[in-house]
């Protein structure tokens, strides 16, 4: 892609990092390389913040804090305020206070480190992943995952907490950098024009890149990527995808998956493989997409229903693709025959 005839300074630039497990890639129309330099830092600064994968983050050192009420840095504050939103608009479905259940799921490092499933898109074999359980006391003492013992103090800076109550932010930390990035290219004003993020398949779309209606974006299938359920071309929106697909092990001879249930301490029991939200923010649609999977098919579409601006494309394990009712109007997309059919038979 090239400038706009007149515009000497501004030309589409392009980055690629790693950071926060997964392979960031930047798009922007901008006058210099200062905005992508900024971008950068800043997924570098919320990784350690909100990394529990890295011993001196932020987060793993509010884990490791003895004492009910601890002083936080002003990212993990506004994450961890967020997260408690994310519990509270998901009904509890999310719960950042389940690190103890992945960690005895097996979900106790980088998923680099777990293994990750490799085979034909049916049957792949599982990888086994070996290491203790927590004692059946620890999954079940409630009060380590109960959100409403927590309590967060803004002007202080300061969480307070049950002493040994843990967090994961891995269901909404890359959504919540990649909202913040985005906030940042707002920020510049003059400096940038449309821009596209994506944080491992966690995406905001801003304007519109040349002649284009939008950002093209492909949803695939999550066992076939040769596979396009959907092409959607998004401006100014969100997207985010959530799957039990990929990021599986064995352990004890069981298989099992990064997303834990609350509900039942365990792997989610659900008949979804993926669903894919668009929304206004990538934090938000990361939520939804979750909430939606390990709430299956029937629970899951009817949550997201609920929500206003948002929609959703649901893969069943039965291979199988549900629509929510305004998706393809919503999306502006291309989709095929089998989405546009189901999307108002449940």
């Amino acid at each position: 892609m090239t400038s706009d005839a007149g515009e000497e300074t501004r030309r589409w630039r392009q980055c690629e990092f790693r950071a926060m497990n997964t392979d960031v890639y930047v798009w922007l129309y901008a006058d210099g390389g200062l905005a992508m330099d900024h971008v950068e830092h800043l997924f570098r600064r919320y990784e350690q913040s909100l990394s529990r994968f890295l011993a001196d983050s932020d987060l793993s050192r509010l884990n490791r804090c003895p004492q009910r009420r601890c002083q936080v840095s002003r990212v993990l504050f506004d994450a961890l305020e967020a997260a408690l939103w994310a519990a509270q608009v998901s009904g509890g479905v999310y719960n950042p206070t389940i690190l103890p259940l992945l960690e005895a799921a097996g979900y106790d490092r980088s998923f680099e480190m777990v293994g990750e499933a490799q085979g034909d898109r049916k049957n792949g074999p599982l990888i086994e992943q070996e290491g203790p359980d927590f004692s059946a006391a620890m999954m079940t003492d409630s009060e380590l995952f109960d959100l409403d013992a927590i309590t967060l103090d803004r002007g202080a800076q300061t969480i307070t907490r049950p002493p040994g109550m843990r967090f994961d932010l891995g269901g909404i930390g890359k959504g919540w950098a990649v909202d913040r990035t985005a906030d940042l290219l707002h920020s510049l004003g003059a400096q940038t024009g449309p821009f596209f993020i994506n944080a491992g398949g966690d995406l905001y779309a801003y304007g519109q890149p040349e002649a284009h209606r939008g950002w093209e974006v492909k949803i695939v299938h999550p066992l076939d990527e040769e596979q396009t359920l959907a092409r959607l071309y998004l401006t100014n929106r969100a997207l985010a995808t959530s799957s039990v697909a990929k990021r599986r092990w064995l352990k004890d001879g069981e298989p099992r998956h990064h997303l834990i249930d609350p509900r039942t301490a365990r792997p989610a029991a659900t008949d979804l493989l993926s669903v894919s939200v668009h929304a206004d923010r990538t934090a938000a649609a990361d939520i939804y997409a979750k909430t939606a999977l390990i709430l299956g098919l029937e629970k899951g579409m009817a949550f997201l229903q609920t929500l206003p601006n948002v929609e959703g494309l649901l893969v069943t394990r039965d291979d199988q693709v549900f629509c929510t009712k305004g998706f393809i109007e919503f999306a502006k997309m291309d989709v095929p025959d089998l989405c546009a059919s189901m999307a108002n038979t449940l």
